[in-house]
């Protein structure tokens, strides 16, 4: 049987052999679009990438101009201190060089001032309170004597704020109570509890002041105050005065 050709059979077959080559030109249009919209995601991305490293990189500007500022301002302060230090130093090593060079002049007016003898005072205990001119007396007529009942025994001494001394380099501070007439110095050394920052004097050297952490101020002590030190005595030291360690302030 034979089929009739009609322009509707050509149409048809047409269609048929035209649809292969239709679906084979749609594919790679279709993957020519999701790579240039991949294309666009990731030039998106690199601008975004862009603008936080230069944010990062203005932040990071503006820092190093802040501690800039910030550095000129500390560094002064921190030099005034050590100098005020240094010169504090200077001044305690003269001190000590004059009364070595005056001891025995010294020592000899002490013996004339009366003072109890150590053969009838009962032992020293951690409670028990020494003026600083009986301590400074029996050490004067009797050095000997005096160290074997003062000497590596903790106990306690009143007196009066002399002066204050504050190291350069270790977390201490220096206590010197006024001794009588000029005769031997003693110096009480404090560590520095755990909340001070450091600790210095103000007030030309009149007041011994300790800044907290957070930057706060509080005055500790002032020349001319009376004080009662619990420490242990170290005895003397070369230049002859008598010192005390582990030192903390009871009033």
């Amino acid at each position: 049987m034979k089929m009739r050709w009609t322009p509707v059979a050509g149409l048809a077959l047409g269609l048929l052999t035209a649809g292969p080559a239709v679906a084979a030109e749609t594919a790679p249009a279709d993957a020519l679009r999701q790579k240039d919209a991949e294309v666009r995601e990731l030039r998106h991305r690199l601008e975004q990438a862009e603008k936080e490293l230069e944010q990062l990189r203005r932040d990071n500007e503006r820092l190093r101009r802040q501690q800039e500022k910030a550095a000129p301002q500390a560094e002064p302060a921190d030099a005034q201190r050590a100098a005020e230090e240094l010169r504090q130093l200077r001044e305690e090593n003269a001190r000590l060089r004059q009364r070595a060079a005056r001891a025995p002049a010294v020592g000899a007016a002490a013996e004339a001032k009366p003072v109890r003898p150590m053969s009838g005072l009962p032992p020293v205990t951690p409670d028990t309170v020494v003026e600083v001119d009986e301590l400074a007396g029996h050490f004067q007529t009797d050095p000997a004597a005096a160290a074997a009942r003062y000497a590596k025994k903790t106990f306690r001494v009143r007196g009066e704020v002399e002066r204050f001394h504050t190291a350069l380099l270790r977390r201490q501070f220096t206590v010197l109570l006024r001794s009588p007439d000029g005769g031997l110095p003693v110096a009480c050394r404090f560590n520095y509890i755990d909340r001070y920052k450091t600790v210095f004097t103000t007030r030309n050297g009149r007041v011994l002041t300790a800044r907290y952490e957070s930057g706060r101020e509080v005055a500790l002590l002032e020349t001319g105050q009376g004080v009662v030190i619990a420490g242990r005595c170290s005895g003397q030291d070369a230049n002859g005065t008598i010192e005390f360690s582990r030192c903390e302030l009871i009033r």
